[in-house]
């Protein structure tokens, strides 16, 4: 019995090696079609692919090493049809009957080629794809073959300051004092940068006569005539008003 529960380890170690094998031979094509498709719409095509192989290398391997089973062994070896699987089922029995099946089924094993636990067309199916896709992979990266240059797209929407999603929504003196989406909720940051973002000089001329501030032994007021007092006021009032805005 022991020698019979040695066998069936080994002959599931030789399933796990080949599920192993085969399941990084389709990792490695999908690591080389992720890289050919980045690679012509130039987005992180070291990073996007080995990320998307290892992925599906854990998932297919953890699928087929659960789905696994003996009948695949038994229809490789006739030989062993039906006999693997009631050993196998029996493993833990102990009786005349379970011991000569055990026994048939070793000695039967030890005509079972290695190589039977591969499927060969299968094997030979994912070289080819493999070649191909390597080449794929060569004749794009030499060839400088980019369809769509993705990186520089999403580049020139400049996210780290927000500008590109600001612009045109917002004033051009926020955006210019590096004002952030969420910086816009706060009504106490606006303010503050509406007061200290660079404006602009008002469209009309405000230029003041020269004589306006001559000294003289008179006050400020009494200086200053009526029409003085008015054009000053109305000069800090329009220089209020444009900053207000």
């Amino acid at each position: 019995m022991q020698e019979f529960k040695l066998a069936l380890h080994e002959i599931k170690a030789m399933q796990n090696k080949v599920l192993l094998f085969m399941t990084f031979l389709k990792s490695l094509i999908v690591f080389l079609l992720s890289f050919c498709v980045l690679s012509m719409f130039n987005f992180y095509r070291w990073g996007f692919s080995f990320t998307i192989a290892m992925v599906y290398f854990a998932v297919i391997l953890h699928k087929e090493v659960n789905s696994k089973n003996l009948l695949e062994v038994e229809k490789k070896n006739p030989i062993l049809m039906e006999k693997l699987r009631t050993a196998a089922d029996y493993e833990n029995v102990v009786n005349f009957v379970v011991s000569k099946l055990q026994n048939t089924v070793i000695r039967a094993l030890r005509d079972v080629p290695i190589s039977s636990f591969i499927d060969m067309r299968k094997l030979t199916y994912l070289l080819l794809i493999t070649i191909i896709s390597a080449g794929a992979v060569l004749f794009v990266a030499s060839n400088d073959i980019v369809i769509f240059d993705l990186s520089a797209a999403l580049s020139s929407l400049d996210f780290k300051g927000d500008r590109g999603v600001l612009e045109g929504l917002v004033p051009s003196s926020l955006i210019d004092a590096n004002v952030g989406l969420e910086e816009l909720n706060d009504d106490a940051l606006i303010n503050e940068f509406a007061l200290t973002a660079k404006k602009e000089p008002p469209k009309r001329d405000l230029y003041i006569p020269d004589d306006l501030f001559e000294q003289s032994d008179k006050s400020f007021e009494e200086m200053l005539p009526k029409k003085k007092r008015i054009y000053i006021r109305q000069y800090f009032g329009e220089i209020r008003k444009y900053c207000m805005e």
